[in-house]
């Protein structure tokens, strides 16, 4: 196995990553950022994070650099990816913190089975089917086009996974998914009764339409209502307007330490 590795600039992290497996980039950092962001201040006891669909980890790397003291279970159905993944909980010295499995979210371990966690975390494929952008690299493998589209699982099954590992009424399900889906992502929530309670839109530039969206949602409780978040500009234009220069919010997600709350 080919690995590049790669400095997460958080903790002193790394990232090893397959050479040509699939790269983690934005999304994965703004998923890490918006999950660490609904444990709650002046907890007692550590929070339980569970991610499906880790791949080699960067969002479970960079969560346990966000919040020193949480654990973290992480599910990946490639072996490769779950090679690379176990491969970063030992060079970052995580092995107290962070579990892999190589595992289906579909059919789950019974160490997984068995517990609830405060937030349950994934970037699911962006695309169902035939529909989106092909992998169009040479010698792109399944782990990069299993990534994008919905070839071991859809997003029901990963909202209906999480919804059974989730702490009721307390804990949060936390998901980064396309601005195109977002009609098919709220009728997933309430398909599984999954109520929505934090949505928080992505824009390339403040003048484009949004590209993504984060969102959390709870399972249980009544009288829950969404918040629909500022939302989160990733560049603007630079002042004498030849270049693209990342917003004040991206550096500071990207660089400051974890202050955000959302509960």
């Amino acid at each position: 196995m080919s690995y590049t590795k790669e400095d997460l600039g958080r903790a002193g992290f790394v990232l090893y990553q397959n050479e040509d497996g699939f790269r983690f980039g934005t999304d994965s950092v703004l998923l890490a950022w918006f999950a660490s962001s609904f444990v709650r201040k002046g907890r007692k006891a550590a929070p339980g994070f569970l991610e499906f669909g880790s791949g080699c980890g960067p969002v479970s790397m960079l969560v346990a650099a966000r919040v020193p003291d949480s654990r973290i279970d992480a599910v990946e159905i490639k072996p490769g990816a779950c090679e690379a993944l176990r491969k970063n909980i030992s060079e970052n010295g995580l092995e107290g913190r962070v579990r892999a499995f190589n595992a289906d979210i579909r059919e789950l371990p019974s160490e997984i089975r068995g517990k609830q966690y405060d937030v349950v975390m994934f970037n699911p494929p962006f695309f169902s089917g035939s529909k989106g952008p092909k992998c169009k690299r040479t010698g792109c493998d399944s782990e990069r086009l299993s990534g994008r589209f919905e070839e071991n699982g859809t997003m029901d099954d990963f909202l209906k996974a999480a919804a059974s590992r989730v702490v009721q009424s307390s804990g949060h399900i936390v998901m980064i998914m396309h601005g195109l889906r977002l009609p098919d992502t709220l009728r997933a929530f309430d398909d599984n009764k999954i109520k929505p309670v934090a949505l928080l839109n992505i824009h390339p530039l403040a003048d484009r339409a949004a590209s993504s969206f984060l969102i959390a949602g709870k399972k249980g409780g009544s009288g829950t209502d969404m918040k629909i978040l500022p939302p989160l500009i990733l560049s603007k234009r630079s002042s004498n307007g030849d270049g693209i220069i990342n917003t004040e919010n991206i550096i500071r997600i990207y660089e400051e330490e974890h202050t955000d709350c959302f509960i």
